[in-house]
């Protein structure tokens, strides 16, 4: 018998499927929650709060509490979605549930640090660095809250 047999279907067990494809659907959740979560605060920051006044961004509390703190936000609530949907026995395993939350996160930060090319100073990427690490942590200690 093949594997397309009618008697396994769709809904066949996920340790049937290769160990990558366990991956991407968390992953996936990872990233969609992520960016769809940033762009709703590059509105609501760039739009809504300071509007066409660049100078009400210019003090770092305020960039802190503005940019900062809901950027981590953002990444803890895509770590979080994508360990919240990761399923199946690679989630016993720590390496691969960390491997499944984490790593939509880590791209993303990998692909900004990577387009600001001469942009980048030393500063910016241990602010951005820092912020990836709380976000993750965060999004990461809600789902083993969550599930206990």
């Amino acid at each position: 018998m093949s594997r397309y047999d009618a008697h396994r279907g769709y809904g066949s067990a996920p340790h049937d499927r290769p160990r990558l494809m366990n991956f991407m659907l968390p992953w996936a959740a990872g990233i969609v929650v992520t960016l769809v979560t940033q762009v709703a605060l590059a509105v609501l920051v760039w739009d809504v709060i300071t509007g066409d006044d660049v100078s009400r961004m210019a003090s770092p509390v305020r960039t802190v509490l503005l940019l900062h703190l809901p950027s981590a936000a953002c990444i803890a609530l895509g770590v979080w979605a994508a360990a919240a949907v990761h399923q199946g026995a690679s989630r016993e395993s720590r390496v691969r549930h960390s491997l499944a939350a984490f790593a939509p996160a880590v791209v993303l930060q990998l692909v900004i640090f990577f387009s600001q090319g001469s942009d980048l100073t030393v500063l910016t990427f241990l602010v951005q660095l820092v912020v990836l690490v709380v976000g993750c942590a965060v999004g990461f200690l809600v789902d083993r809250l969550r599930n206990g």
